[in-house]
């Protein structure tokens, strides 16, 4: 679901790749990867992974995600590494673009939704043995108490309000029903949420991916040879990165938008085998997810606004999913909270 119009083309790749890392390419193939735009480039002896950015990451972000891969080399975190320019600089600019040339990993990966279910332990595994990875890694604090301040209801009411006046005036005639729905919903949920944020008292932080998942994964013979796409890692609850993880990773949760509380728990029990968790992290962690999502309006605007995204419906397939799944955490949050807790 890439958000922004590629400023590539297939000759400005040879040339910027000829002349930033001395590599003549013999073929460039579009993938459909993630939010940005993604290459595989292929020059006769080996795959590369070129990926464009979107125009609001900054060079900084990147930089700092090619040194979080190369701390990770020296662990059970099997990462793919960047590659440097002849100047031995990590990225390249070109039209308001940073650019980065990384290992291509050869092997299996799968979709948002048919990551086999028998999986998902060892991906709640490799996410416990990040977080034990990188628990004194230095890294921007996300979530944070100041984050949470400036989130009020009155903000997030104010936000979908909008949302719902240009969905009124922009909307196609066959999305409007579940977009008033759904944006009416989350409107309410936001005041319902303003008490949610006690859970964020107390909990775990830690260095972490920010947007692990199934399909972060390179696979080989069922096992994990690779995770790839570090660009969203910050220090964040690790509750939040568990409970989204599972609900992202799971084919149940993306087909259905319904949680298997048994297959949740022993998601996490999976996860403590290399990470500890507290009481405290358990019982927040459907309501630290939840907040995050009631207030997140991500895929609504980027529909309605963002005519240059190449993925429009896809990005609006997803907003209703996740629209789904805050009513399903929502409605079982106590449970998931006290059968979490039976763990400790």
């Amino acid at each position: 679901m890439s958000l922004e119009k590629s400023v590539l083309n297939e000759t400005t790749i040879l040339d910027l790749l000829s002349t930033h890392y001395g590599i003549s390419p013999l073929s460039v193939n579009k993938l459909k990867l993630g939010t940005a735009n993604c290459f595989q480039v292929y020059d006769g002896k080996k795959y590369y992974f070129l990926k464009e950015f979107q125009s609001d990451i900054s060079e900084d972000e990147v930089v700092r995600e090619a040194k979080l891969l190369e701390f990770l080399f020296e662990t059970e975190c099997p990462t793919a590494c960047f590659y440097k320019t002849v100047h031995n600089e990590f990225v390249i600019k070109y039209e308001n673009h940073i650019l980065c040339l990384e290992e291509y990993m050869e092997g299996h990966t799968y979709g948002y939704n048919d990551l086999p279910l028998d999986l998902l332990p060892k991906v709640a595994r490799m996410l416990g043995k990040l977080h034990q990875a990188l628990k004194d890694y230095p890294l921007p604090i996300g979530m944070s108490e100041q984050w949470l301040d400036s989130i009020s209801a009155d903000s997030v009411i104010a936000k979908y309000d909008e949302l719902i006046q240009i969905a009124e005036s922009k909307a196609d005639a066959d999305k409007l029903p579940q977009l008033m729905d759904d944006l009416r919903y989350k409107k309410q949920l936001a005041v319902r949420c303003e008490a949610y944020k006690k859970y964020y008292n107390g909990i775990t932080y830690c260095s972490t991916h920010g947007d692990f998942q199934g399909c972060q994964l390179i696979w080989e013979q069922k096992e994990i040879k690779a995770v790839i796409d570090f660009s969203a890692a910050a220090c964040l609850p690790v509750t939040w990165e568990i409970m989204r993880s599972f609900v992202q990773s799971s084919s149940l949760c993306r087909t259905t938008a319904t949680i298997d509380i048994p297959a949740l728990c022993e998601y996490v029990r999976e996860y403590m085998r290399f990470s500890p968790l507290t009481k405290n992290d358990m019982i927040a962690m459907p309501y630290v997810y939840l907040f995050q999502l009631a207030q997140s309006s991500y895929g609504y605007p980027q529909y309605l606004l963002n005519s240059d995204s190449e993925d429009r419906e896809g990005l609006l397939r997803f907003a209703f999913w996740r629209t789904k799944m805050c009513r399903e955490v929502e409605k079982k949050a106590e449970e998931i909270s006290n059968e979490l807790v039976k763990l400790l």
